[in-house]
């Protein structure tokens, strides 16, 4: 089987339970508005959460430049190399984000009033509490993206995928069970023991696999070399982080419920990109890495150009989707319960703002997850601190005139230049791409997406969709029924245009279903 065929069906396989995850993520979100609404309670979780992220975005870069250098020895066949440097890396940077933890634990009230000088005393109080308890846990997550990291190499994509459907499934238990007695306290509850869960999920096939770690403060040059290819990341990540914060303390200033509705509205914008475009940069990192490591450069340049035409294949219509339909989607997602039709505008609003920067964010992980495997950090780094700090110079120029929405609109300027930039540098490093190829597909998939849309329009005022009909489920079923009748029209106009990605997408899923199919006869 070729290499783009393998991608493209372990791509499916990880997007399946990547679409589990967001739908469990969405129904998260749910709970979360039903119980909160876009309220100062709200806008302490996200508060909360944003100030303990440091740590991952701190340490987190090291499980990344961890997966290329891991694939190198997998590709030789040098299991003990493999099981040293996994050994090592996650020791130094267990010590690392513990030091960290304890750092910030103390000083946790005046780092929340700090970074979130609008909100009022329970939002704060909520925020440190939320933000002391789990600190200590962020462990976790650090600890499963290295266990992701060593199951992919080893092509086990469907364990580190399922992981943060369970994760979810925790969370909304401990919302629902604990909500509406303690309030957002509920989840200094639901997230430790959340984390907890989908760390401990990875541990069965990791423990059978050549990379299982032991104790060991070995300095070696392949430790030396991951952390030294983190360094930039982490760089790169502190401005991001900066930039985040920023958001925040921007956010917090205006009208209460901001933070609340901008993270919602980006809630609903990464439910496209961990659709398709997680899935392809999940599979395709190991990959192009193992191809990296073998020197193949011809077949590296066209898995790039292949993994960015089929991430924009799906998120461009998804996004012109989230645009033309933003207020129904948002209605039939959050409203109900503490969230109102105010928050429900709101919301919109956001997402309207947020939605055409989906493009730019799919190519722009595809293009930094292709540095990376090419074990180069320096130029991705400089690219997201680039579009961060323009994030921050629109920002502070936007929110005035426009607001919060200003805010989700500067993200979206920023990250299309962060696509395009990006694009033009990866041309540098590859010695040229086949950029004429991947700008006939972007074209006839704008054009595709344009008919899409207004046939999503027509088709939701026939159904009713947009004004709502008054029952959660007629509006679920209408609203599926219209979701699905414009995803329809897309296919149809993309086999008209000769969108090579239809045949090749339906191609894999067809040889996918076959296998299964053929095995399903065989056991019988």
């Amino acid at each position: 089987m070729s290499t783009g065929r393998r991608v493209l069906e372990a791509t499916f396989v990880v997007m399946v339970l990547n679409i589990l995850s967001k739908i469990l993520g969405l129904t998260r979100e749910q709970i979360f508005a039903m119980f909160f609404g876009a309220t100062g309670q709200l806008d302490a979780k996200v508060a909360a959460e944003k100030i303990t992220s440091v740590i991952t975005v701190l340490s987190g870069p090291v499980s990344t430049t961890f997966l290329p250098v891991l694939s190198a020895y997998v590709a030789k066949g040098d299991s003990d190399g493999a099981k040293r440097v996994t050994s090592s890396i996650i020791t130094f940077s267990t010590l690392l984000v513990l030091g960290m933890a304890a750092l910030v634990i103390g000083p946790a009230p005046y780092i929340v009033r700090l970074l979130s000088p609008g909100f009022g005393e329970d939002a704060l109080r909520n925020a440190t509490l939320l933000t002391r308890v789990l600190l200590p846990f962020m462990l976790f997550p650090l600890l499963s993206a290295f266990g992701k990291s060593v199951l992919n190499t080893y092509d086990n994509f469907g364990i580190p995928a399922f992981a943060p459907s369970l994760q979810n499934m925790v969370i909304i238990a401990a919302a629902a069970l604990f909500g509406p007695v303690m309030g957002v306290r509920s989840l200094a509850i639901g997230f430790p023991l959340a984390y907890l869960a989908a760390f401990m999920i990875h541990i069965p096939a990791w423990r059978r696999s050549p990379a299982w770690p032991s104790l060991s403060l070995r300095w070696d040059e392949s430790t030396k070399k991951v952390l030294l290819m983190a360094v930039p990341i982490v760089m790169g990540s502190i401005v991001n982080q900066l930039y985040l914060l920023a958001n925040l303390n921007l956010a917090s200033r205006l009208p209460e419920g901001s933070v609340s509705a901008l993270n919602l509205a980006d809630r609903l914008r990464q439910f496209p990109l961990g659709f398709f475009a997680v899935a392809v940069t999940t599979v395709l990192f190991p990959a192009l890495s193992a191809m990296w490591a073998k020197e193949d450069k011809e077949g590296f340049r066209t898995q790039t150009v292949n993994g960015i035409r089929f991430v924009e294949f799906v998120c461009i219509p998804a996004a012109v989707g989230l645009m033309v339909l933003a207020g129904p989607i948002v209605r039939l997602v959050y409203e109900r319960g503490a969230f109102t039709p105010e928050h429900t505008s709101l919301v919109a609003a956001a997402l309207i703002a947020y939605a055409p920067g989906i493009a730019g964010m799919a190519a722009q992980s595809v293009v930094t997850f292709v540095f990376y495997s090419s074990q180069e950090t320096r130029v991705p780094v400089a690219l997201s601190t680039a579009t961060a700090l323009l994030n921050i110079a629109l920002d502070a120029l936007l929110v005035g005139p426009f607001g919060m929405v200003g805010l989700a609109l500067a993200n979206s300027i920023a990250l299309t230049f962060g696509a395009l930039a990006g694009l033009y540098l990866l041309k540098q490093k590859l010695s040229g791409l086949p950029l004429r190829v991947l700008a006939v597909s972007v074209l006839k998939v704008l054009a595709c997406s344009a008919v899409m849309g207004l046939g999503a329009v027509a088709i939701s005022n026939y159904t009713g969709f947009t004004r709502g009909t008054g029952s959660l489920l007629r509006d679920a079923l209408v609203g599926g029924a219209s979701i699905g009748a414009a995803g329809v029209i897309y296919v149809l106009s993309s086999v008209v245009l000769r969108c090579d990605e239809t045949g090749i997408i339906f191609g894999a899923l067809k040889s996918r279903l076959g296998k299964r199919f053929s095995r399903g006869r065989q056991e019988s």
